[in-house]
Formats: C-alpha cells, structure tokens, sequence
C-alpha cells in the first residue's frame, strides 16, 4: 500500500511540473504572451526610448514618428514581470512603467502606448 501511495504521488507531482513548466528564463509556458508597443505619436519630432525590466534590457531606440518599438514576453511564474521605459523628447523626459500585473489586465494581452 506505501508503495501504490507513493507512486500516485510521484505521478501527480510529474503531472504538475509538466503542467507548470518554464523555460530557461522562468517564464511560465501556459501563460499568454503579452506584447507591449511604443509608438512615437508626435509629428515631426524624434523620441528616444530605452526599455528594460529587472532581467531584459531592450536597449536604446529612436523612434520618428508613427515609428513604433515592439517587444514580447511571457509573464514570469510569479506573475511579478514588469517593465518600464526612460522616454526622451524635446519637450522633456521621464520614467514610466509601461507594463505590470495590473496593466496587464487592462491591456488584456496587448498594451499600446502613443507617446
């Protein structure tokens, strides 16, 4: 009887961990994709953008106008993913988050953002 136990439990453990895999970067594979765009929306102006979580960098980009910046992920196995992005114009610069948890649900796997 100990053994028959302990093999449905070794079976419903390997089921889990083949439920819940991830990748070599710990992203959880049942998850959707989430994709996140920035697109220069002012006319006749230069933006530059620099996007990164605490794992990826996605580098510097300059973007004209109506030129967009394109980047997917799948949220990590604690759903903890977020990203942010230092904008520069002529206008001024700052730092926004451009992608949580909570965005996330208001994006519903798609998050825009017109600068």
């Amino acid at each position: 009887m100990k053994t028959l136990t302990q093999n449905l439990l070794l079976t419903i453990a390997l089921l889990l961990t083949m439920l819940i895999t991830s990748d070599a970067n710990g992203t959880l594979q049942l998850a959707d994709k989430e994709t996140v765009v920035v697109k220069n929306d002012i006319p006749g102006e230069n933006i530059t953008i620099h996007c990164y979580s605490s794992e990826d960098d996605l580098g510097m980009h300059t973007l004209s106008y109506a030129a967009s910046f394109t980047w997917n992920f799948h949220m990590n196995i604690g759903w903890s993913t977020k990203f942010y992005c230092d904008l520069i114009t002529k206008h001024g610069s700052g730092n926004y988050g451009v992608f949580d948890k909570r965005l996330e649900e208001q994006c519903d796997d798609y998050c825009l953002w017109l600068i």
